[in-house]
């Protein structure tokens, strides 16, 4: 049985070797990326279940990034938790308005960001009947 795949695109190698670890305990494979638009071509590639996206990152930033994923078809429901050191509320806007579902802000608290890709992968058919 082959297991899902998580892109990280961090330029920061620390972060995508924590996260890494991180996800293969949580049983995901995982694909990295060192930059903007690196993520792009391996989340078309690799066709993610969720992405860990870098809003600084060289080449294009983590907004763009979003952006194009929401502009392809393929990838435009896939998940986006975004990790930032901006705490501000502007940087959290722009990347909530960019298609981001989650943010996050670094440095972050393990069990914390565990949770929130948890909640992003439960898929939306499970809760249907408590919203019904």
């Amino acid at each position: 049985m082959s297991r899902a795949t998580i892109l990280i695109a961090d330029d920061c190698s620390d972060i995508r070797t924590v996260m890494r670890y991180l996800l293969n305990d949580l049983g995901f494979a995982v694909v990295e990326a060192a930059d903007g638009n690196e993520a792009v071509r391996l989340a078309r590639q690799c066709q993610p279940v969720l992405i860990l996206l870098d809003l600084c990152m060289p080449g294009i930033d983590g907004l763009e990034v979003a952006a194009r994923l929401r502009a392809d078809s393929a990838l435009e429901e896939v998940p986006i938790l975004a990790m930032t050191t901006y705490n501000m509320s502007s940087a959290i806007y722009a990347a909530l308005h960019a298609g981001c579902q989650q943010v996050v802000t670094k440095p972050f608290d393990l069990l914390d960001i565990s949770r929130k890709i948890t909640a992003l992968m439960v898929p939306h058919t499970m809760l249907a009947p408590y919203y019904a």
